[in-house]
């Protein structure tokens, strides 16, 4: 029971991260020339990659931590 409840954390989280991401270069890069979103202040923008990989590395870290982590049933310890 709990194997699967991690897998389906792991998956929510990773499917959040797809979400934030797909979002965040949506909103930065927009539809079109000269890939602007919202804003038209080309000065102001900054580019969503720092964030992105810090934010899809700590999900990465996570998952990964869920799926390996592995604890043996009360009845099998010593």
């Amino acid at each position: 029971m709990m194997r699967a409840l991690r897998w389906i954390a792991a998956a929510v989280m990773a499917a959040g991260a797809v979400w934030i991401t797909i979002d965040m270069l949506n909103e930065a890069y927009g539809s079109g020339p000269p890939y602007f979103g919202r804003t038209v202040n080309m000065d102001k923008w900054t580019s969503p990659w720092f964030a992105l990989v810090a934010i899809n590395a700590l999900v990465l870290l996570i998952v990964v931590t869920l799926l390996t982590t592995w604890r043996r049933p009360a009845d099998e310890r010593g």
